[in-house]
């Protein structure tokens, strides 16, 4: 049984049972989550590089939550079936993405506010390229998140990987690892988002709320819409708070 405080990002890990040549696109992995209150979340995995799958969850909700694996490949028994718990606990820092929840549109739909009903203001900053290597990590990204913290800045509005204002595998939207996708939008390269794991953490970390844009428009014609809802499911590894 694994231990997370609340609205943190609990880890698990799954290793296939049978040897997929190209598990990217023969397997749809997935956890269904059943909170203490009754309520049911499904979360999609995400290949590593490995070939192991992780999935990641978080729930401002505290007890016993319980979950179950589906796979497309549903004789694959390291995949499918699998079955678990996790104990959520309470969080006692100051960090307040944590500490209240996620941040939602409010019932009255005029304003913004964390789950537990805290009331949040939304002053974005937009860094569209801050996922790839021209923002230099640590040093260039820490650095400009503390200077937005020190600023009052709530959000960072940011693009998973697929740019706007220039073309597709151009060379200034590449970070350490190169491209999110291979240039034949075949597969997902999971490198270039370890990568960016760590920059969205740092951001949640800085208690600023990551404000993920999936991709440019465009790009949904040169991928197609089967590619895109691939791309969409990888984007729940990123670490965000209370997901």
């Amino acid at each position: 049984m694994k231990k997370v405080k609340q609205n943190c990002v609990a880890e698990l890990d799954f290793i296939p049972f049978e040897n997929h040549k190209d598990t990217f696109s023969e397997a749809e992995f997935s956890a269904t989550f059943t909170a203490p209150d009754g309520s049911c979340k499904t979360v999609p995995g995400f290949r590593t590089n490995t070939g192991k799958w992780k999935i990641r969850y978080s729930s401002a909700v505290r007890g016993m939550h319980s979950y179950r694996t589906t796979c497309s490949e549903n004789g694959d028994s390291g995949l499918e079936g699998k079955t678990g718990e996790i104990m959520v606990e309470a969080y006692r820092g100051k960090n307040s993405l944590l500490l209240h929840g996620p941040v939602e549109v409010a019932a009255d739909g005029h304003h913004f506010q964390h789950s537990d009903g805290t009331p949040f203001f939304w002053l974005g900053d937009t860094w569209w390229m801050g996922l790839c290597k021209r923002m230099t990590w640590p040093k260039g990204f820490q650095m400009l998140a503390k200077d937005r913290v020190k600023k009052g800045f709530t959000v960072i509005q940011i693009v998973a990987g697929l740019y706007p204002d220039m073309p597709a595998f151009d060379e200034r939207g590449a970070n350490e690892a190169g491209f999110p996708w291979d240039k034949d939008y075949k597969r997902i390269n999971p490198e270039y988002f370890d990568i960016a794991d760590r920059r969205i953490q740092y951001l949640v970390e800085s208690g600023l709320a990551p404000c993920i844009v999936g991709c440019w428009g465009y790009f949904l014609p040169w991928m197609g819409i089967e590619k895109m809802e691939k791309h969409w499911r990888n984007l729940a590894r990123l670490p965000q708070f209370g997901q």
